[in-house]
């Protein structure tokens, strides 16, 4: 489809700005100077802590898969607050937020999981109500509100790649357990401002939130395909090297961004109504 007229100057500050984010955050995570390892240095894990996965992780992760499956089948709003549940208990347990220190792509799929998978089923099972008119305008409160929850899902994707963070991570040896309902706060937050707002916020408003978020999970994704991360150990699960860890993870991190991006905008941009609870499928 042609374009009938040039992009307009919103159109091109939101560029610029996503440009200078990802010049940022290319500076955060690769390109610091060498000091910045030094400064936070990150322990080697040894091999013995790797965890292995028993009974009650294979128990929750059959859950998981058959009340997404339930869900899948029925929609039901039952269905989906299962499905949501079991992911976030998925996460609480002590062997996936271990696994974590020990690998690039667990940290990936963890964060997909809290950021992505959790927060959309758990929106899946609430109807809100119907609300026409005419959406708030660019200064309305809901409009910040849905801005400011995009700032903070992309800063928690941003916080936990940062060197500091992930040394004090290897340190814990686990993930905190207090940070998993952080982490889904923030993303069904988030969510809620790209799905939940349409008859409150401007729709350019949220897709902006849409894709700059997902761009910037796209953008660590390809820096962890094609970068040079500090190592998080010595060990990686699964058999695989370091650096194949974290590529894979990369690749995690891109498929599931594109996955939920390339629809959800089409549907934002087709403005289908102000109810967006079925934008799931």
């Amino acid at each position: 489809m042609a374009f009938r007229q040039r992009p307009s100057a919103r159109t091109w500050t939101l560029v610029v700005l996503e440009l200078v984010a990802a010049a940022v955050i290319a500076w955060l995570l690769v390109l610091r100077p060498e000091e910045e390892p030094r400064r936070h240095p990150i322990p080697v894990v040894p091999a013995s802590r790797v965890p292995a996965w028993g009974w009650p992780e294979y128990l929750v992760g059959l859950i998981v898969v058959a009340a997404v499956l339930w869900w899948l089948a029925t929609r039901y709003p039952i269905a989906a607050l299962t499905a949501g549940l079991a992911v976030v208990a998925l996460t609480c347990l002590s062997t996936v937020r271990v696994l974590v220190v020990h690998s690039q792509l667990f940290t990936m799929v963890v964060l997909e999981l809290l950021l992505v998978a959790a927060p959309l089923l758990l929106l899946a099972a609430v109807k809100t109500p119907r609300r026409d008119g005419r959406p708030a305008g660019w200064g309305g409160t809901e409009t910040v509100l849905a801005v400011l929850a995009a700032l903070a899902y992309t800063g928690l994707l941003i916080g936990v790649q940062l060197p500091a963070a992930r040394a004090a991570i290897v340190r814990a040896g686990a993930v905190p357990l207090w940070s998993v309902p952080i982490a889904v706060v923030v993303g069904v937050c988030y969510w809620a401002a790209v799905l939940r707002t349409s008859a409150r916020v401007p729709r350019p408003v949220r897709l902006a939130v849409l894709l700059g978020g997902q761009e910037i999970a796209g953008f660590i994704g390809l820096l962890s395909l094609f970068g040079v991360w500090v190592p998080i150990g010595n060990t990686a699960p699964l058999g695989l090297s370091a650096a194949g860890d974290q590529r894979l993870g990369g690749i995690v991190m891109l498929a599931a961004s594109a996955a939920v991006a390339i629809p959800l905008a089409r549907r934002l941009q087709a403005d289908r109504g102000p109810d967006d609870r079925t934008a799931l499928g």
